[in-house]
């Protein structure tokens, strides 16, 4: 099997799911049949895979971007991963905790530039954090 130059660094340059790969094909007018050929040829090599690509995908937004569960589960979905595969790998006990810090570091930023409780609920909400973990957040920024 001979894969264009194009979609191989494309894929080398970094981590991508197969949906990503699959829609570089289509912007380079590939056919359907090809598209198909290359996807199978790829994942056999071991240069895409939605699972490993949920897994340190979750890993690295925790620590790099404090984004809730739900906004992570998005983020997976919008880049083509399966909604199990997206399920499994943001509802485990250690992305509560990740999710936790998270929100406690986001509310300590909005309530320092705001000084509202309220203000800060909603925008965690907003945000996607799970209620229980709003609340016991707020509660420790009361008690300050």
């Amino acid at each position: 099997m001979i894969v264009d130059d194009k979609i191989m660094n494309y894929v080398l340059y970094q981590m991508r799911t197969e949906a990503e790969v699959r829609k570089k094909c289509k912007l380079l007018k590939y056919e359907d049949d090809y598209v198909d050929e290359v996807i199978d040829y790829i994942k056999e090599a071991g240069y895409i895979d939605d699972i490993k690509y949920a897994k340190k995908y979750v890993e690295n937004a925790f620590r790099l971007k404090h984004q809730s569960a739900n906004e992570l589960k998005i983020s997976l979905l919008k880049k083509g991963i399966d909604e199990q595969i997206a399920d499994e790998y943001t509802d485990t006990p250690d992305v509560y905790d990740f999710e936790y810090e998270s929100c406690k570091y986001v509310a300590s930023k909005k309530y320092a530039s705001t000084n509202d409780i309220l203000k800060v609920k909603k925008f965690l909400l907003s945000k996607g954090y799970k209620y229980e973990i709003i609340n016991d957040i707020i509660n420790d920024i009361s008690r300050e």
